[in-house]
């Protein structure tokens, strides 16, 4: 299998305390036919395109301080049984695709309780910044 090649790779993070908590939905199973909740912050996110299909991973951070890892994952065969799907790229191509808005691919959660329990479940950047975050203060005031 070919090693993914990153197209396009957003990462985002929040940051502060206890603030930006809110609930969040997720599409789990095949299809995405099935939901799950829970309380939590958005942590980073990337999208990762390859000969395979597309991937997108999403972490969260839980009220309860644990880790929550969405994958959402479709195979580019998934797209030839979708006929909409080109029009709906070129509606809004400047934002790719929205995996969140699909019927296709499988999407799972999976819940850990440390960083790294993380290392071989989310993108190596991802992985990166979560780990300089906990290992450092959001703010450093310098008294220069």
């Amino acid at each position: 299998m070919d090693a993914p090649h990153v197209v396009d790779e957003v990462v985002s993070f929040e940051k502060g305390d206890s603030e930006g908590f809110r609930e969040v939905v997720v599409k789990v199973g095949p299809g995405g036919g099935r939901a799950q909740r829970f309380t939590g912050r958005l942590l980073g996110e990337s999208t990762q395109f390859t000969r395979a299909g597309v991937e997108q991973v999403r972490v969260y951070l839980s009220r309860k301080g644990k880790y929550a890892v969405h994958k959402q994952t479709t195979d580019w065969t998934d797209f030839s049984v979708v006929t909409d799907w080109v029009k709906d790229l070129k509606k809004d191509w400047r934002n790719g695709f929205d995996l969140d808005d699909q019927s296709w691919g499988d999407a799972t959660l999976e819940v850990v309780d440390s960083v790294a329990e993380l290392r071989d479940r989310v993108p190596l950047k991802i992985y990166r910044t979560l780990v300089d975050v906990t290992e450092h203060p959001p703010i450093e005031d310098l008294d220069i």
